[in-house]
């Protein structure tokens, strides 16, 4: 039987703890400042007991959880590395690895492993009352092993993975950091900013009448926890700023097509470009092929407009033998310009 401590009892680690608990009959000690979280976790059968002292929390513990916010990371290592048991297993739940792995390296005493992780959810949960034990099945969990990480640590932190029904992929540290930059920092960044620009107009009570569909979507990072959208930002600020810059370029773009009278309807133009490439790039990730077409594909480009005359005369097979071409299928994922 595994000894567990969870140190952090948000969303995160109280769905971790139910899932523990529910497939497998390990240990779960709790720890979390706030007491009303560690109220909460009991009274949610995530935790088997809670501790108000960190110390003791972990003291007997194999593997050590730090589900809190990245920037408390540094205290958290601080904090625990003297009761840490030998040969214990340290991991964490952080969207940023490079400074939680530099941490780790300065704070972890010798007889301690370490092995980074972020549970890769796609999760919409956004308080500890929404936690479930569900949310890690089926999905991917990043696993950021540092050099001096022995097989024994590694397979401490893969076993959990399992246990709550998730699979490990194997990543580096910096490739790591940008893709969460990328993927949780950047529409973090984009939520809060939508959400600011529009809600400080003069108009705002007025524009709220307004809100549908697409401004929740976009806005719905915003909801979630400022503290730990600070602290993974702040943590990882380098790749983010680098998205960022993206962005403001792709934006500047939009702009500049917007600002020109002719551009702005020329179906070939940058305004057109931007909203039919970001339509074909959504279809792909829709259809799990993201970027990358199949070897063998089956799609041909959309028929020119000398074909598709002659279709309505003789029919598409024989337009297509007179129009050299071959009939195939469309590629679902290419727009259709001719809309434009």
């Amino acid at each position: 039987m595994t000894n567990y401590t969870i140190i952090g009892l948000g969303r995160i680690g109280t769905s971790l703890g139910m899932a523990i608990r529910g497939n497998s009959d390990s240990r779960i000690i709790g720890y979390d400042a706030d007491n009303n979280a560690q109220i909460t976790a009991r009274k949610m059968g995530a935790v088997d007991d809670t501790e108000w002292n960190i110390d003791q929390a972990v003291q007997d513990a194999d593997v050590v959880i730090v589900a809190t916010p990245a920037g408390a990371l540094y205290d958290v290592f601080n904090g625990i590395a003297p009761y840490l048991k030998d040969g214990a297993v340290v991991t964490d739940t952080s969207p940023a690895k490079r400074a939680v792995l530099d941490w780790a390296q300065e704070l972890l005493p010798a007889h301690v492993g370490y092995v980074g992780g972020n549970p890769l959810t796609g999760s919409s949960i956004k308080e500890q009352k929404e936690a479930s034990g569900y949310i890690f099945h089926s999905s991917r969990w990043a696993v950021v092993a540092p050099p001096r990480a022995d097989n024994g640590s590694i397979r401490a932190v893969t076993d959990l993975i399992e246990l709550v029904g998730a699979k490990p992929v194997f990543m580096d540290s910096h490739e790591h950091d940008s893709f969460a930059a990328a993927t949780t920092g950047l529409p973090a960044v984009v939520s809060a900013a939508v959400m600011n620009a529009v809600s400080t107009s003069p108009s705002w009570t007025e524009i709220s009448r307004f809100v549908g569909q697409d401004f929740d979507n976009i806005t719905l990072p915003a909801s979630g926890d400022p503290a730990s959208a600070q602290s993974a930002a702040a943590t990882n600020a380098d790749m983010l700023a680098h998205w960022i810059d993206q962005l403001i370029e792709r934006f500047q773009a939009i702009r500049d097509g917007l600002v020109d009278d002719e551009a702005r309807f020329a179906p070939d133009g940058v305004l057109a470009n931007s909203f039919v490439q970001a339509w074909e790039q959504r279809a792909r990730l829709e259809a799990g092929v993201a970027d990358r077409r199949p070897e063998n594909s089956d799609y041909s480009p959309i028929p020119s407009s000398s074909e598709s005359m002659m279709g309505l005369f003789f029919g598409s097979k024989i337009a297509k033998v007179m129009g050299g071409g071959k009939e195939k299928k469309k590629d679902p994922t290419e727009y259709d310009r001719r809309r434009l």
